[in-house]
């Protein structure tokens, strides 16, 4: 049977007139249910999102400082366990390899060694009350101290570590002028017991050590502190003076905060050379 153009019409604005009615009214339920949920039902995502960041930003790496020689026996397996060690926690810890020099007159002297770094590992045996230096040692954070090569030590604690501040050392990129490398920073924090350091690194090396205990040996070492600058006013620049062979890619700057009366490490960071 034949509808006729009245008819279709009429059939065709009724179907029009159901279908917004029924729309309208399903649009204005939706709203009224999102209206009558529990306001704390759409931000308890957001805040999870924003806790998990912030915990994330706020964590910052542990510090362990190797003193070490080529000189020195017994120091090879653990300048091999600190490699193990940077390998296994990555970002969440920097190793720093200080080379000292009271072996060096015993039958080889260590291209990396430097008097300095034998005063600040004396530095670290009277506060900690030992009778006196030895190779290889580890400090972890400026506390935990421990035969270099004692792998259950240093990764208990390594897994252990939890960072005691969320306060963040500013730097600018470094800048490389007339042999110099310079560091702007600021610390806004910065407290009279407490000093900043800077130390230009070399990220790894390999010698072949002709005389002494390891005679005949090839050892290899990383992350190989080479210079330090300390700062104890909160905003300046850190500046090195560099080696004749300097190459940007092979070396990095490591900052940390540490306290002059507990020895305790904080705030540390890499800092890259570009």
């Amino acid at each position: 049977m034949n509808l006729s153009k009245a008819n279709t019409f009429t059939v065709h604005f009724a179907s029009a007139i159901y279908i917004l009615f029924f729309g309208a009214l399903l649009i204005y339920s939706t709203v009224k249910v999102v209206d009558m949920l529990p306001k704390n039902k759409f931000t308890i995502p957001l805040q999870i999102s924003m806790s998990s960041f912030e915990q994330s930003k706020n964590s910052t790496p542990s510090v362990v400082e190797l003193f070490t020689s080529e000189g020195c026996s017994s120091c090879p397996s653990a300048d091999k366990l600190v490699a193990m060690a940077q390998n296994e926690f990555n970002d969440k810890t920097i190793i720093l390899s200080y080379h000292v020099d009271y072996w060096d007159r015993l039958g080889w002297k260590d291209p990396f060694s430097r008097a300095a770094f034998s005063e600040r590992q004396r530095q670290y045996a009277q506060h900690l009350n030992l009778e006196s230096v030895y190779t290889p040692q580890a400090i972890v954070n400026g506390k935990t101290e421990f035969v270099g090569s004692n792998k259950s030590a240093l990764w208990n604690a390594l897994n252990n570590y939890k960072s005691t501040s969320n306060i963040f050392i500013e730097t600018e990129m470094p800048m490389i002028k007339n042999q110099q490398l310079s560091v702007k920073y600021n610390y806004a924090v910065l407290e009279p017991n407490e000093t900043l350091l800077f130390e230009l690194v070399l990220k790894n090396a390999t010698t072949q050590v002709k005389r002494g205990e390891n005679g005949g040996a090839t050892l290899s070492h990383i992350n190989i502190v080479q210079d330090i600058v300390q700062k104890n006013e909160s905003k300046g620049t850190a500046t090195f003076n560099l080696p004749a062979n300097f190459e940007k890619e092979n070396y990095l700057v490591v900052a940390f905060v540490q306290n002059n009366q507990s020895f305790e490490i904080t705030n540390a960071k890499k800092i890259t050379i570009i």
